[in-house]
Formats: C-alpha cells, sequence, structure tokens
C-alpha cells in the first residue's frame, strides 16, 4: 500500500506538471499571432493616449489684437491688429483651437493720454484659454499706442452715384435723411473729416423719383467711426428740363392801363415736353402795381403748363404804366 500510494501521488505531480506546461502553452504558443496583434494594437493606444497628454507647444498666427482703454480716450495711430501666439499644452487641447476663435486683450486702462510702448506678456495680455493651456510668448512683443482724448462733432451727409439716368430725365435733387450725422473718434482724426459719404447709389434704368431706404455710410478715416452707419435717400427724378428764350410776349396792365413797352422777351425754363410746346402768342406778362408802389409782374401760361415752367429772365427787365 506505502508503495501504490507514492506512485499515485508521482502519477498526479505528473498530470499537474503537463497541465502547467500545457496551460502556459496555450497562453504564450497558440494563435500567437493573434495575440501578437492585440499586443501591438494595446501598445499602439497606449502611445497614443500618452502622447495626446504629453504637453506640446504650437505658434498660432492671426489671432485679433484688442485692447481695454480708459473711458473717453481713443488710439490715434496704426497699432497692429492681429499677433502670433506660442502656447504650451496637451496636444489634445492645443488640436482644437483655432486663430479664429481667439482673441487676445491688452490692458491699457492704466495709461494717460500719450504715447506709449506696451509689452505683450502673460502680464499684460489675456485670453481666454482650455484649462491646461498656457501663453507663452506674442509675436511682436511690444507696440506702440498713441492715445487721445474722443471727440465727437457733426458733419454733413453726402450722396454719391454711379451710372446715368437714360436720356431724356434728370435727377432734380438728392436728400438725405438725416442730412448730417455725428462722428467720433481721435480728436486729431475727427478734425479731419468733413464729410459721411453714401455708397454709390446706381442711376441706371431710373425714370421717376425713387426712395432708397439704406444707403450706408462711409468716412474718409477708419478710426472714426459714424453714429448713423445707414441714411435713406429719396431721389427726385423727372423728365430733362430745358431753358428757352420766346419774344414779342404781349404785356399788358391788370386794370387796363397803357404800358410801356408793350412787348417784352422771356426766358423760360421747364420740362422739354412742356416748353416745347409753348407759342409766344399763348404767353403774356400782366402788371399791377403793389402797395410799396413797385410793379410786380406775372406770367400767364396756357392750362397745363402751371406749375412746371419757370420765368427766369424778362427783357426788358422794367416797365412803365401810364395812368
Amino acid at each position: 500500500m506505502p508503495y501504490r500510494d507514492t506512485e499515485d501521488e508521482l502519477g498526479r505531480a505528473a498530470r499537474v506538471q503537463r497541465g502547467a506546461q500545457g496551460w502556459l502553452r496555450a497562453i504564450f504558443l497558440d494563435d500567437w499571432s493573434l495575440k501578437l496583434l492585440a499586443l501591438a494594437i494595446t501598445l499602439g493606444l497606449w502611445f497614443g493616449v500618452t502622447g495626446q497628454r504629453t504637453p506640446a507647444t504650437i505658434r498660432l498666427s492671426n489671432v485679433q489684437l484688442n485692447f481695454r482703454l480708459p473711458n473717453a480716450v481713443e488710439i490715434s495711430n496704426e497699432p497692429p491688429d492681429k499677433v502670433d501666439v506660442i502656447l504650451t499644452g496637451s496636444k489634445e487641447s492645443l488640436d482644437r483651437l483655432n486663430s479664429r476663435n481667439l482673441i487676445a486683450f491688452v490692458d491699457a486702462s492704466g495709461y494717460q493720454q500719450g504715447m506709449h510702448t506696451i509689452r505683450l506678456m502673460r502680464d499684460t495680455v489675456t485670453m481666454d484659454l482650455p484649462e491646461g493651456v498656457r501663453m507663452d510668448a506674442v509675436d511682436p512683443n511690444s507696440v506702440a499706442l498713441r492715445l487721445e482724448p474722443r471727440e465727437e462733432r457733426e458733419v454733413p451727409v453726402e450722396v454719391e452715384f454711379i451710372g446715368k439716368l437714360p436720356d431724356g430725365y434728370e435727377l432734380r435733387r438728392a436728400t438725405p435723411t438725416p442730412t448730417q450725422v455725428k462722428v467720433r473718434g481721435p480728436a486729431s482724426r475727427v478734425k479731419t473729416v468733413s464729410r459721411a459719404v453714401t455708397e454709390k447709389i446706381s442711376l441706371d434704368g431710373l425714370t421717376s423719383s425713387t426712395n432708397i431706404a439704406q444707403a450706408a455710410l462711409s468716412l474718409s478715416d477708419d478710426h472714426v467711426t459714424v453714429s448713423d452707419p445707414v441714411v435713406s435717400v429719396f431721389l427726385e427724378i423727372g423728365e430733362q428740363r430745358i431753358e428757352k428764350s420766346f419774344s414779342g410776349i404781349a404785356v399788358s396792365e391788370s386794370n387796363g392801363a397803357a404800358v410801356r413797352p408793350q412787348t417784352a422777351t422771356v426766358t423760360l425754363y421747364g420740362e422739354r415736353s412742356v416748353i416745347e410746346k409753348l407759342r409766344a402768342e399763348d404767353l403774356s406778362i400782366i402788371l399791377s402795381v403793389a402797395d410799396d408802389g413797385s410793379i410786380a409782374q406775372r406770367l400767364v401760361l396756357p392750362q397745363g403748363a402751371e406749375g412746371r415752367v419757370e420765368l427766369r429772365n424778362t427783357k426788358p427787365s422794367g416797365f412803365t404804366i401810364i395812368k
């Protein structure tokens, strides 16, 4: 019996050893190509994750630069409006950044009027950056600012045009509303702005009066802003007007008194179609004595021409009433 027990124990030990060897073989040798692939994928993911967390440095170009200024103060020179910034942080965070969505703010609120050179560094520049990302440097690393008091004044609005009206039509007047606007900016620059100009309004094809509801305004200096960026413009358009003289026009006194001379030459101004239909025999001048003793003239026009014709000149300019 003791001999059998020993034999059984040796058999069990051999079986355990063979089982362990089989288990180790299954781990390390069976399907070894799949296991190598899984190991490579695991290592790749590990390196990818740790690589995203490793600090990196990038340079972003054309980041907008804005200035915080004291109250009632403006910048009158031409500092840069964009800068390059050097940022450090995780690659994952840096990859999400875009220069178009970033603004670098420079705190110049503590400066007085005059010329200043401001260093661009962490103490003077702030940016809204993701957690864990810091700004290391700004290029350029300094800017020159000329600070001046803000000034306001009114300037007239001037209407500009492009194109031309069809033949036979004319632009009689262009009226902007409002006729004047307030402009604001650095004092030295506001003084040089004499007018606010509308965008070019096209006249092509217009044959009647029209209203431009919104015409944008612009100024000669980008440092100066206008209070009302748009105005409305009324265009009075009508038939082209001409001037024409008529001689032998009968002159009479309103109460039938004799006058001298009895005929005159008049120069009339009005729409072409109306003026060209008039004849000298259709016209007359009526004289009357005013309360102060002066002689007043009134041009008599045929029906349909009243209000559409203007008397520009009469020869002779004076008449005598014989009582």
